[in-house]
């Protein structure tokens, strides 16, 4: 690969990783797999070694993360850094080398920090932004079943744990909630504004570290048991004396499949903490350490099918389908394959048998093709709309199928639903499946027509299958919509690779002002002079506003006909009743 490609191969892979940071830290709802995120980190690590470019913000750096912005910025006495993470057993063995090592699981989970004055809890912090500013989370944590709000010990000192949802706890939990891995239940419910005591209940706690400024620490096991000592739940953990354990043995007797709560491998740690110490630091890992990922288990069935899903973009999404295979007590019918490329490259035909499995429990996938048929062939047609899909292949190489008809009915009703979503303009109870059946009984046309959906209450209430059971409840959401912000709406508008941050962005820079927003794009503003703002995003920008279907003013004049203005005192949207030249006041 020439070294241009190579460079645009890591912004890629920059861009690519940052927004799984966002998804996983920031939004508690990751979009890959750990065994993914993992390839892509190592991918970019090998082309900046073989390159020599490392670029300012690569997340080989530093340690992911971000703080919810609803939430109080902490910083961190001490940087929490990562250990350094591998899947090999003989890197182990070269780390342990001759000394003394403790064996503890890896939690699954949210890390938080606890710090304590005087005998009680002050203060509870998560990682948050690149392990050195965290978020105050004191008011949820404290409702966990296990946090000690007191504690023998006078002196000032911190904890470092996982918030962690047991196995038993998650499956109680996720009968009201629908969560997909203990983990989002740790997350999702230690950082929120306000504590959910019921949900909290299912959390605990378990250390893991203390830091403590007062005592100058020599061992590990001293260290976890003023910890015991102290009433906290300390991780289970093992010591291997050097000439005299041998610790692959002692490794093996961690069964994740056994263990009450959720990991995904093991941490090894000097238990010589001053020569730990010695050994220094990265900027994402600390050298005391090292963390021993387990492999992902891979299970045999047989291929049956494809399920095309169309999305707002118009990619369509290909799931392949196979015999149920139970994985980790979860039925499993069906998995993601990543694209035409995915596809073409796992070869599949009707009953070959294929290797699926669901990494950290959380997202499946097809891991290899044992038959390689290749007899299977997909649908040449939108599976929503019948129109005949084309063939999108991006900068790097990586083939997608592609719904052109702007007007098929999967590609708006996900672009509602994006404007619906508790992130954009949080009208909740509108989500892709009903909308979509609003959709096909001429309810809902386009983003407007939510907006009239209170004038049509009785033949709603007439009408069937729309999923709806309070239609007063959802009027208030609309209307409750009304009063938002501009990145929120810049979220809901859909502009592709338009997150949560980069809206903050935006929204920060050009002074809560959508006029101010769309004149720099009249002005060919280059919005990656923006700190946090990326070339690509840049692009995508002026794509949307110039490249649709309609013209922007077109856009917009249709924005202003769902009686919105948007302005800048408070960002506010109201009700009023918009002309073509007054969609955006200041």
């Amino acid at each position: 690969m020439e070294s241009t490609n190579l460079v645009r191969r890591m912004k890629e892979l920059i861009n690519i990783i940052k927004e799984a940071d966002v998804a996983y830290f920031v939004n508690d709802n990751p979009t890959m797999s750990d065994n993914e995120y993992d390839k892509l980190v190592a991918e970019l690590k090998g082309i900046e070694h073989e390159t020599g470019i490392v670029f300012s913000d690569s997340p080989s750096k530093r340690v992911g993360g971000n703080v919810k912005e609803e939430l109080k910025s902490v910083t961190h006495t001490k940087p929490m850094l990562s250990a350094k993470k591998t899947k090999c057993i003989g890197d182990v063995l070269e780390f342990a080398a001759n000394k003394d090592v403790v064996v503890s699981w890896k939690l699954d989970g949210l890390t938080i920090v606890l710090r304590y004055e005087n005998g009680e809890l002050k203060q509870a912090i998560t990682r948050g932004k690149d392990g050195l500013i965290g978020e105050d989370v004191t008011h949820t944590v404290k409702h966990f079943r296990n946090i000690p709000l007191k504690v023998p010990c006078k002196d000032s000192f911190e904890v470092r744990g996982e918030g962690v949802c047991s196995w038993s706890d998650f499956e109680i939990v996720k009968k009201n909630e629908g969560s997909t891995h203990p983990r989002n239940v740790a997350a999702g419910t230690v950082r929120t504004l306000t504590a959910d005591e019921g949900k909290l209940s299912h959390l605990d706690f378990v250390a893991f570290e203390l830091i403590d400024s007062n005592k100058d620490w020599n061992s590990k096991l001293e260290q976890l048991e003023f910890l015991e000592n102290n009433k906290f739940s300390v991780v289970e953990h093992s010591f291997v004396r050097f000439g005299s354990d041998d610790i692959e043995s002692e490794i093996g007797k961690y069964n994740p499949d056994t263990y009450f709560y959720p990991v995904d491998g093991v941490v090894i740690e000097y238990e010589d903490l001053k020569y730990g110490k010695s050994l220094g630091a990265t900027a994402h890992h600390e050298n005391r350490l090292i963390a021993l990922k387990w492999e992902d288990a891979e299970y045999e069935t047989i291929f049956r099918g494809v399920e095309l899903a169309t999305g707002r973009t118009g990619t369509v999404e290909i799931n392949a389908v196979f015999d149920p295979v139970d994985i980790g007590g979860m039925m499993v019918r069906r998995a993601n394959v990543h694209g035409l490329s995915g596809f073409e490259k796992l070869k599949l035909g009707v009953g070959d048998t294929i290797k699926v499995y669901k990494a950290n429990m959380i997202v499946p996938q097809v891991s290899e093709n044992l038959t390689k048929s290749g007899t299977f062939k997909l649908s040449e047609f939108c599976p929503c709309c019948g129109a005949k899909l084309e063939i999108k292949i991006s900068n790097t190489g990586v083939r997608s199928l592609y719904c052109p008809n702007e007007d098929c009915l999967a590609r708006n009703a996900q672009k509602i639903a994006r404007f619906c979503d508790k992130k954009a303009m949080n009208i909740e109870g509108l989500n892709a499946a009903n909308i979509s059946a609003f959709m096909e009984q001429g309810f809902i046309k386009s983003i407007k027509d939510i907006y009239h959906l209170a004038s049509q209450k009785k033949q709603l209430l007439n009408a069937k299958g729309l999923g709806i059971g309070n239609f007063d409840w959802l009027f208030e959401k609309i209307e409750s919509s009304r009063s938002t912000n501009l990145a929120r709406f810049l979220l809901g508008i859909g502009i592709q690779g338009m997150g949560p941050e980069s809206a903050k962005k935006l929204d920060e820079y050009f002074g809560k002002s959508f006029k101010r927003f769309e004149e720099a794009i009249k002005n060919e503003y280059e919005f990656n002079q923006i700190e946090g703002i990326s070339v690509s995003l840049n692009n995508k920008i002026y794509d949307w506003y110039y490249s649709e279907k309609e013209q922007a003013t077109k856009k917009l004049e249709k924005l202003a006909n769902l009686d919105l203005e948007i302005k800048s005192v408070n960002v506010r949207i109201k009700n009023v009743t918009a002309k073509k030249e007054n969609i955006v006041k200041e």
